[in-house]
């Protein structure tokens, strides 16, 4: 509020010569009028100095060049006038340091900034420095920022390249089952010590021996996509679509899966069971910095089958 301040002392320099070149008693009132004017104008406005908040809003994820705003209001009494309200924005991507804009003119009602979604990763929006003024705009006191989270942004689904050999772990093996009821079911010669009630009588009697009906179980094979910290926008854009074709190509079949990837010194380990766990797991890579070290050689899982996703990406 530099301008209103140059006014005001504008003003105090005309009431003073007014003063000195006036012998009216009307000058002197003004002149005290208009010193004491700041301070009047801060008593009035304490109240709602005092009491103003400023909200703000952010998805936490969304989806590559997908159009999303930022949504900033003020928050106070609604009897109390809206007092001028300014702050910086910090941008910070994972490719941009800083992109600062200057906030003014805040009010209740929500106000929409649109913020960038490309390239994929992560938004972290800062909001600082942020300064409440009275209604003359001479006094600036600081307002508390609000803390919004890291907004992920996603990418689209990529065939990876080379595609690997998925239709291997749609090849189930089965094994017997050890009581219980099972769906699956396999005949057998009858063995000393098989329940009675497990024989297939009608079986048997087409042939010249017992025949058993036993119970089958598929056997779960453990799946492991194994992400590389992606190091680069390409190179991120690429690994992450990849790891979401994968995921979710696992989902649709049914097969759950384990993601694993480094957030910085920790290896991360997510169970995928449906699209929103895929969603979750594809949000906490994105938010990865590309500082975290590389995947350790020896996985903390075992896997009957492993895929490396990124840069001399290999399955095993």
């Amino acid at each position: 509020m530099a301008a209103n301040r140059i006014l005001y002392c504008f003003a105090v320099v005309a009431a003073a010569a007014f003063y000195f070149a006036s012998s009216l008693w009307v000058s002197w009132m003004l002149l005290v009028l208009v010193a004491a004017l700041p301070w009047i104008s801060l008593l009035f406005s304490l109240p709602a100095i005092l009491t103003t908040r400023v909200e703000a809003a952010l998805p936490t994820s969304t989806e590559e060049n997908e159009a999303v705003n930022l949504h900033i209001h003020l928050r106070l009494p609604r009897f109390l006038p809206t007092p001028e309200v300014r702050m910086r924005l910090n941008l910070r991507t994972r490719d941009t340091m800083t992109d600062l804009r200057f906030l003014s003119r805040l009010s209740r009602t929500d106000g929409v900034l649109s913020v960038p979604t490309s390239p994929c990763g992560y938004l972290a929006p800062e909001l600082r420095k942020g300064r409440v003024y009275d209604y003359l705009g001479l006094w600036a006191i600081p307002v508390k920022a609000p803390t919004m989270p890291v907004m992920a942004i996603l990418p689209a689904a990529v065939a990876p390249d080379p595609m690997p050999n998925l239709e291997q772990i749609l090849n189930q093996q089965l094994r017997p089952k050890n009581g219980g009821y099972s769906e699956i079911h396999d005949h057998r010669p009858y063995r000393p010590g098989d329940p009675v009630k497990g024989i297939h009588w009608k079986l048997s009697l087409k042939s010249d021996e017992l025949i058993v009906r036993e119970p089958m179980e598929t056997i779960r094979r453990s799946v492991v996509l194994a992400v590389r910290t992606p190091r680069g926008p390409a190179a991120r854009a690429k690994t992450l679509g990849s790891l979401r074709y994968l995921s979710s190509w696992l989902v649709d079949h049914s097969v759950d899966h384990t993601v694993l990837w480094m957030d910085g010194e920790e290896v991360v380990r997510a169970e995928i069971h449906a699209e929103d766990d895929v969603i979750a797991a594809l949000t906490g890579a994105c938010l990865v910095p590309e500082t975290s070290r590389a995947l350790p050689a020896h996985l903390p899982v075992k896997a009957d089958w492993l895929c490396c996703i990124g840069e001399q990406g290999a399955e095993k």
